[in-house]
């Protein structure tokens, strides 16, 4: 599999587009037309401990910024940090299909950066309402074992393992629509991912949320 920063260079050349930054929502915005107003929360929990609250300085763990992969239009998305009391997030998006290609901060070898957990958003249009994406755990389960490589060599290795649940922890509001984020274990990555999307975009995109709306 390409690197996240070859494949997030590859998806922008074959748009024609260049890297977006999404932003925070005030507490009293809604959705337009153009841009819809998304809500949840996404936090890390190691070995069953809440990693939150977030800080900037050890031993706290940094709140989790996410990157997204537009599947309408091929366009790489940053997404802010969750807050550091609750990891709970209100981001402004643009409608459409997303895959995430990475949440977290540091390098591909940081315990901390998740890379293409295979997870899904659909953001559908609400004007007027917000939608509800759910509270994302990062179920992560410490390991260290053993290895031994071809020539004898052996290490150890140590990191941490990812699960991932979404779980709808939001009461039920007129204003409100629920599009919980999915994951989904058979979802094509890296060069699987750019050439079904090239191939055809649209047919990727009904595939994974179907009806956007």
């Amino acid at each position: 599999m390409k690197s996240l920063l070859t494949l997030l260079v590859l998806f922008a050349s074959l748009s024609g587009c260049a890297l977006n930054f999404s932003s925070r929502a005030p507490d009293d915005q809604t959705s337009s037309d153009a841009l819809t107003v998304v809500t949840g929360r996404i936090n890390y929990v190691i070995d069953g401990r809440l990693m939150a609250p977030y800080g900037a300085f050890a031993p706290a763990w940094p709140a989790p910024p996410m990157m997204a992969l537009s599947l309408t239009t091929g366009d790489p998305h940053v997404f802010p940090q969750v807050a550091n009391e609750d990891g709970a997030f209100r981001w402004l998006v643009t409608p459409g299909a997303y895959v995430i290609s990475s949440i977290g901060i540091g390098t591909t070898a940081d315990d901390r950066r998740v890379l293409w957990p295979r997870l899904v958003m659909c953001v559908p249009r609400a004007p007027g309402t917000t939608v509800y994406l759910g509270h994302l755990r990062l179920q992560g389960t410490r390991f260290e074992e053993a290895v031994t490589l071809s020539t004898g060599t052996q290490y150890t290795a140590r990191g941490v393992r990812y699960r991932f649940e979404v779980a709808n922890e939001a009461p039920a509001q007129p204003a409100q629509v629920t599009r919980l984020l999915r994951h989904q274990a058979d979802m094509p990555m890296g060069d699987a991912l750019a050439a079904r999307w090239k191939a055809d975009a649209a047919g990727l995109e009904r595939e994974l949320c179907g009806a956007i709306g």
